[in-house]
């Protein structure tokens, strides 16, 4: 059985295998040897079907995908290999890297056709993943009549259930993107696609992830990763390393993991990382832990347990590890603070204040009382990530180095942004106000940036309903200027649905013409506004509809 090629068919459907292209011969094997260095063992959930695609998922959680037959599509086959279609599943494993138990993903990530290879924020609030051209019940395929694959996001619960999930923006009916990895900072998004600009048959691109969540134009990685082959399942290690596979760099067999700087891709060396990761078979989607001791590869080689296996590698280091008894601490800092309204001085009770160590492990989290008050014993001379976060205020972060001196108190004073404002009894998204040339309906480029706040927070808060309400000076009749503000307030929100994602029922727009001035400048006012002050008039607010669902 020709195991892997099979899964090449579901990731990238109308792709040939590199053996398939005229003129590539079969490479020289010159690869490193590190057999005695880590241990692999072939994982025992791995089913007769294709198992491949770890994501870490929690401390002691992993998330991958298999076409193994108690999945939620059991009774459906995809024709081009006759086994089910890909779903996620969530296992817990051991301190050897073992599944132990394992389940069917929950909430909106599983659907009738594939879902596989996954990238998590490092909150874990929001997921990037792969799955067919198919959105909101409906599927799309290509000119040729082939439903291409397709990158999606989704929202997180505390749970780990997916929800509004919505498509990556540089999606398309006629080409695939796949196997989303993320930055270590989170602001990057690594990914294969056979999109236009491809080198070769399928490279590896890149995109900025901006604050608001929208993304930059696609980036090919360049000719030093990218061949005339095919490159794919892209991971950034915590060292920094781009891991990837290739069938075309040289390697022992068909797909074999490398490994290269990613931050000086058009330089840095390609290498191939060997055995015992490589094989003559497909070896791809390989994840390291932050300790960079041990993580996860699938491969097709052979003595497997079924089409594609996942194994789990280990290096020596950690096995020989010796557990030793911890320390006692002979310097103490406090670490203190109150959490307040950045507009008023107010404190925030609730809010929640969570402190991690430089590697993003949490340490201590709480809800605030009354009182606004924090605090936490640590170790002298160690930095701290201190992040405060309350619904309807902006999220805040600060780095605290304690002392080197026995029972300083470090202070930590956090004042949070507000998102939202008050204005006339209405909630408003507190934004700066969107202005529009005279008798215009054009998005401006300021326009542009203010209206990405928007859809930041409506992504935020995914229960929320606005209006997006507009209104005209006063020069012009009533009805011609009902009739703009009602243009107005349909291209911003034409913008924000389009742009960002967001669902029609979740916003809409609504025309107030030149009833609701916000200063003096009404019909035949004296003595005549200046054209800063009708300027002020001509503006769209986002309101509300139902605050109530933010209620902590």
């Amino acid at each position: 059985m020709n195991r892997y090629r099979t899964l090449l068919i579901i990731l990238f459907m109308s792709l040939p295998v590199l053996s398939q292209i005229e003129g590539i011969t079969e490479r020289p094997i010159n690869v490193p040897d590190h057999t005695d260095e880590f241990e692999i063992t072939n994982l025992s959930v791995n089913s007769f079907d294709s198992d491949f695609g770890v994501t870490y998922f929690g401390k002691d959680k992993i998330l991958f995908s298999s076409t193994r037959e108690d999945n939620d599509n059991s009774d459906k086959k995809w024709k081009g290999n006759d086994q089910r279609f890909l779903n996620f599943y969530v296992g817990e494993v051991d301190d050897e890297g073992n599944v132990t138990t394992y389940e069917s993903l929950k909430g909106k990530g599983n659907t009738r056709y594939h879902e596989s290879s996954a990238a998590y924020n490092k909150e874990r609030t929001r997921v990037y993943f792969t799955r067919n051209s198919f959105y909101k019940d409906k599927k799309f395929l290509s000119t040729t009549r082939i439903m291409k694959l397709s990158i999606y996001i989704a929202d997180v619960d505390a749970d780990g259930e997916w929800s509004n999930i919505v498509p990556f923006p540089y999606n398309s009916n006629e080409y695939s993107n796949g196997h989303p990895t993320l930055s270590l900072d989170g602001k990057t998004m690594y990914f294969t696609s056979d999109m236009p600009g491809t080198v070769g048959r399928t490279d590896i691109f890149k995109v900025d992830i901006k604050e608001t969540g929208t993304f930059t134009l696609p980036e090919n990685l360049g000719g030093n990763v990218n061949t005339p082959g095919k490159e794919m399942f892209p991971f950034i290690a915590a060292d920094g390393t781009l891991y990837f596979s290739s069938d075309y760099h040289q390697g022992m067999g068909k797909l074999d993991i490398f490994k290269t700087d990613s931050d000086e891709l058009e330089l840095a060396a390609i290498q191939n990382i060997g055995l015992p990761f490589n094989s003559r078979r497909d070896d791809i989607a390989f994840v390291m832990n932050t300790n960079l001791l041990e993580g996860y590869f699938s491969s097709n080689r052979p003595n497997g347990r079924g089409d594609d296996d996942i194994y789990y590698f280990v290096s020596d280091k950690k096995v020989e590890e010796v557990v030793e008894e911890p320390i006692p601490i002979v310097c103490n800092n406090m670490i203190q603070g109150t959490i307040t309204d950045i507009s008023n001085g107010e404190l925030l009770p609730g809010s929640l204040v969570e402190i991690t160590d430089m590697k993003g492990i949490t340490l201590y989290k709480v809800k605030v009382g009354e009182d606004g008050l924090f605090s936490y014993e640590t170790p002298c001379s160690t930095e701290y990530v201190v992040k405060a976060s309350k619904t309807l205020f902006m999220d805040k972060e600060i780095i605290i180095k304690t002392s080197d001196v026995v029972g300083q108190e470090i202070p930590a004073n956090i004042s949070l942004t507000p998102e939202v404002i008050k204005i006339q009894g209405k909630i408003v998204i507190d934004i700066e106000s969107i202005y529009f040339e005279y008798d215009s309906y054009k998005i401006t480029n300021r326009a542009a940036i203010e209206l990405e706040k928007v859809i930041a927070f409506m992504h935020k808060y995914p229960a929320v309903i606005v209006e997006g309400g507009s209104h005209t000076d006063c020069r012009g009749s009533n009805p011609y200027n009902m009739t703009l503000s009602q243009g107005r307030a349909k291209s911003t929100v034409d913008f924000i649905r389009n742009y960002g994602g967001i669902e029609a029922k979740r916003i809409y727009a609504k025309g107030y013409g030149e009833t609701q001035p916000v200063n003096r400048c009404v019909d035949n006012a004296k003595p005549r506004c200046t054209e800063k002050e009708h300027s002020l008039n001509r503006r769209t607010e986002f309101v509300l509809v139902n605050p109530e669902v933010l209620e902590d």
